[in-house]
């Protein structure tokens, strides 16, 4: 989730050529609900979403998470990776 306009987020996406839905939250709706939004960290005064990745499986279930208190700490990709096989198997 990102605090970018969804066009960002789209463009971003098909660049990457991700199978995964980003998530755009502008206004900060979502990310004041839990509580990840870093008010004016970015350079010219602007918010961003504190790290968070969540994995949702196809019934809507929150299946991991991974939430940091500070910009610089990211989910590790193995750990993610790991979270997704493990969907997989138990799907």
């Amino acid at each position: 989730m990102s605090v970018d306009p969804p066009e960002v987020s789209k463009r971003l996406a098909q660049r990457l050529e991700s199978r995964f839905i980003f998530l755009s939250d502008p206004e900060g709706v979502l990310l004041d609900a839990l509580g990840i939004r870093h008010r004016e960290a970015r350079d010219d005064g602007g918010d961003i979403a504190y790290p968070a990745t969540v994995l949702v499986d196809a019934a809507g279930i929150v299946r991991w998470t991974f939430q940091s208190d500070t910009y610089r700490e990211r989910a590790r990709p193995e750990d993610i990776f790991a979270a997704i096989v493990a969907l997989d198997r138990s799907s």
